[in-house]
């Protein structure tokens, strides 16, 4: 969960968000994963935050500009580490099977 201009915000990760994704970004989410080693660059971060926002509660994902506006406004005042956290637990959250166990 974050909080922006007074909003409530979540990341919600499905198997069509990542198709979207990995279509923008012209990677495949395992790899550009294992390539970062988790540290995302700043053109894959803002997307995979972007397609992934949500107003919490809300059923409408947030329009992409929006999101990467939000993504960068969050990246200046929280810092990049804490963004790119928030994206990677919520992928784990949401689809577990891009981080085996062990």
């Amino acid at each position: 969960m974050v909080e922006y201009n007074g909003k409530k915000y979540e990341l919600k990760y499905n198997l069509k968000r990542i198709e979207m994704i990995e279509s923008v970004t012209n990677m495949p989410t395992m790899a550009e994963i294992q390539r970062t080693r988790g540290y995302l660059g700043l053109a894959a971060l803002k997307t995979y935050f972007a397609y992934a926002l949500k107003e919490a509660g809300a059923d409408v994902f947030v329009k992409v500009k929006e999101g990467m506006d939000i993504c960068e406004a969050l990246i200046e005042s929280e810092g990049y580490e804490n963004v790119c956290g928030l994206v990677l637990e919520s992928m784990q959250r949401d689809v577990p099977f891009f981080f085996p166990a062990g």
